[in-house]
């Protein structure tokens, strides 16, 4: 009796990629080679891992789904180069996945339930993926690109401050709704991220600055420095208030704002 196919599952934000046009894309921006080593966050039914696994690369693939990775043990197990990890990607400690001293390609169609916590995570260890290509919302792609320029700042936030600051971000390809089963009700589109040689000092202390500042994206920033943090705001120079005054948030670029963190430290950027 022909085996039925895991159905997605919504708490799991689950939309298979059925588009094999779509699967070359990401293939081809990762611009895999015999040596790589793949991380795979979210393989589902198999698609791209498929693809993947047809040039004998090396794979590592997370899947939080019990039934899913069922069917992918059936379909792919018996390849030496296939490893697969059951679990939740956000709760697993990365070296229980990848070696300390080596380096990988991340891929991945992220569930848009939790993309941007992902995100986060895949900040913790950037510098250990040589690249990191992968397929999201539409509109969390368009906040990732987001450099602040430009009028139109409704989508430049934390999420695109820290993108900017971090990582090289290039638009791959869109990928409209036809392209998944179940068909989503928003747009997707793949992305590819090279992380920048650049070490912040007190990283999440940065994290933190930003996020406050965009919670109240619509007050004047001395204002709410001086309400939310007044710690930053007395380690900042007369000249840097002064260039601070009747702005907000959204009119200082993401090179402005690390400036603001390294003051705040005490270091010359």
């Amino acid at each position: 009796m022909k085996k039925n196919k895991p159905f997605a599952r919504k708490r799991f934000g689950q939309n298979f990629l059925i588009c094999d046009y779509v699967i070359d894309e990401i293939l081809h921006a990762a611009h895999l080679k015999p040596a790589d080593h793949i991380i795979e966050i979210g393989p589902g039914r198999g698609a791209l891992t498929q693809a993947i696994l047809k040039s004998d690369i090396s794979l590592t693939a997370i899947e939080i789904d019990r039934d899913l990775t069922s069917d992918l043990k059936i379909r792919f197990l018996g390849l030496v180069h296939f490893n697969l990890v059951e679990g939740d990607i956000l709760k697993m400690d990365w070296s229980e996945i990848m070696e300390v001293h080596r380096s990988y390609k991340l891929i991945a169609n992220l569930p848009y339930n939790i993309s941007t916590p992902l995100f986060f995570k895949i900040i913790s260890s950037r510098q250990q993926f040589s690249s990191i290509t992968i397929m999201v919302q539409k509109e969390v792609a368009i906040r990732l690109m987001h450099n602040g320029s430009g009028k139109n700042l409704k989508n430049y936030g934390i999420l695109s401050v820290i993108a900017d600051t971090l990582f090289e971000i290039n638009l791959i390809c869109d990928v409209p709704a036809t392209c998944f089963n179940p068909a989503p009700k928003v747009a997707s589109a793949v992305i590819q991220l090279i992380p920048k040689k650049i070490t912040i000092p007190e990283e999440t202390a940065f994290f933190t600055l930003v996020k406050k500042m965009f919670n109240h994206r619509r007050k004047l920033l001395l204002s709410s420095l001086r309400k939310n943090q007044p710690e930053i705001l007395k380690k900042l120079s007369l000249s840097t208030m002064k260039k601070l005054e009747n702005i907000r948030p959204e009119n200082l670029s993401p090179t402005d704002l690390l400036e603001i963190h390294l003051e705040s430290l005490n270091i010359q950027s």
